[in-house]
C-alpha cells in the first residue's frame, strides 16, 4: 500500500481529562452470532452523541497502550526466559521492536545458511524466534495504534457524529479478522504495517485512514457519509477493502454522493454474495462494487438519472422474481435524462411480458435507446 500523508506529532490536548464512558462503544461490525457474516448484511447506526463517541475513540486508544505496555513485559519475559537474551539491555542504542527484528533477522540467516532440514532441537529454536518476532510485531501494532487513535483525536475538531462513528469503525475493524482474506492479503489488514512516503515514518493502515479522516470531513463530507453507509451495509471483508481504496480518491461531488448513498443497500445485496473473494484482483466482487460506487458518485453521474436508476432498482426488484433484466450502469447514469426519462412509463409492461414469457431483457438498453426488444 501507499501512505502519502504526513503524520503529525502525538498530541494530547484535545482529549477530555473526564470521559463520560467506562467501556468503549461496542464493535457494530461484529456480528451477533460466531459465524462470520457473509456479503451484504446490515450493522444498526450508532445512536450516540459525538461526544460519547470522542470518548470511546479515547478509550480504544488508552486500551492500545495498555496493550503495548503487556506485551512488551511478556516479551521481555520471553526472550530472557526462551532465548538468553536481555533485551532491555540489547535495546540501548534502538527501540525495542528494531532490536527484536534485528536478532530475528540475524538468526533466521542462520538458519538459512544450514542448507538442510531442521533436527527438532533446530525446529524448537525456530518456533520460538518466530514467536519472539510475533511478540515484538503486536508490541509495535500497539504502540503505532494507540499514537494514531490519540493523532486522530487531537485533530478531529468539530468532526459530525457520523463522521466519528466512521472513525470508530475504522478502529474497530482494525480489531476484526475476517475469516479468509485479513491475514492473505495486508492491502485488508488494518494491521499491516507501512510507511508514510512524506514523512518517512511507520504507521498502520488504520492509523493511516484515520489521519486521512478529518481532512475529507470537512472538504468532502458526502463521500464521508456514503463510506459510513457501505460499512453499515456490507461486512467487515468488504468493508476493509472499500474504506482502504475509497477515501483517498472519492469524488467530490456532493449531490452524486447523497444519491448514491440511497442504492447503497440494493448493489450491496446483488453484488457482494456468499463469501469473501479468494482473490483481490480487478475481477473480485468486491473491486466490483468498489467501481460501482465509485462511478456513480463521480460528477459526470446525472443527478436525475440516478433518481430514475433507484426508481429501476425498485420496480425490477418488485417485478422481476425469475427473470434478471440486464441493467448497464454507465448507459443509464450518463445517458439523455429526457429519453430515459420518457421510456421509463414502459418500463413496468416490458418487464411483466418478460417476466411471463421468461426472458431476460435489456432493460437500461430500451431505456436508453428504445431498442426493439423482440
Amino acid at each position: 500500500m501507499s501512505f502519502i500523508s504526513k503524520l503529525t506529532s502525538k498530541a494530547t490536548s484535545a482529549i477530555p481529562q473526564q470521559l463520560s464512558l467506562k467501556e468503549p462503544l461496542p464493535n457494530r461490525i461484529i456480528g451477533k452470532s460466531g459465524f462470520m457474516q457473509m456479503g451484504a448484511t446490515f450493522h444498526e447506526p450508532r445512536t450516540n452523541s459525538a461526544q460519547e463517541i470522542f470518548d470511546s475513540i479515547t478509550l480504544l486508544a488508552k486500551k492500545e497502550e495498555t496493550k503495548n505496555k503487556n506485551i512488551t513485559a511478556e516479551l521481555i519475559k520471553y526472550a530472557k526466559e526462551s532465548l538468553g537474551i536481555d533485551l532491555e539491555k540489547e535495546s540501548k542504542n534502538s527501540t525495542i521492536f528494531d532490536t527484536v527484528m534485528r536478532i530475528f533477522q540475524s538468526s533466521a540467516e542462520k538458519f538459512r545458511n544450514l542448507g538442510r532440514r531442521f533436527t527438532p532441537e533446530e525446529q524448537k529454536m525456530a518456533d520460538k524466534l518466530n514467536h519472539f518476532k510475533r511478540l515484538g510485531v503486536d508490541a509495535k501494532i500497539a504502540e503505532l495504534k494507540s499514537n494514531e487513535i490519540q493523532e486522530f483525536l487531537a485533530n478531529a475538531g468539530s468532526m459530525p457524529q457520523r463522521h466519528l462513528s466512521l472513525a470508530q469503525d475504522v478502529i474497530d475493524l482494525s480489531n476484526t479478522h475476517a475469516f479468509i482474506n485479513n491475514e492473505i492479503f495486508p492491502s485488508v489488514n488494518f494491521n499491516t504495517i507501512g510507511v508514510s512516503n512524506r514523512s518517512n515514518k511507520q504507521t498502520t493502515l488504520m492509523g493511516y485512514l484515520l489521519n486521512l479522516l478529518p481532512k475529507i470531513s470537512k472538504e468532502n463530507p458526502r463521500a464521508v457519509d456514503l463510506a459510513e453507509a457501505v460499512v453499515t451495509h456490507t461486512d467487515d471483508a468488504n468493508s476493509k477493502f472499500f474504506l482502504s481504496r475509497f477515501l483517498e480518491t472519492a469524488p467530490n461531488a456532493p449531490e452524486q454522493a447523497k444519491l448514491t448513498e440511497k442504492l447503497i443497500p440494493t448493489f450491496a445485496k446483488d453484488t457482494l454474495k456468499g463469501m469473501p473473494s479468494m482473490d483481490l484482483g480487478r475481477n473480485c466482487k468486491e473491486n466490483i462494487f468498489l467501481n460501482l460506487i465509485t462511478h456513480l458518485c463521480s460528477k459526470d453521474s446525472k443527478p436525475e438519472n440516478l433518481k430514475i436508476l433507484d426508481e429501476l432498482l425498485k420496480m425490477t426488484d418488485k417485478i422481476s422474481k425469475k427473470t434478471n433484466p440486464a441493467i448497464n450502469i454507465d448507459d443509464i447514469r450518463l445517458g439523455d435524462t429526457n429519453v430515459i426519462r420518457r421510456n421509463m412509463d414502459a418500463m413496468p409492461y416490458l418487464l411483466e411480458n418478460a417476466e411471463a414469457q421468461g426472458k431476460n431483457v435489456d432493460a437500461s438498453g430500451f431505456l436508453t435507446k428504445n431498442v426493439n426488444l423482440e
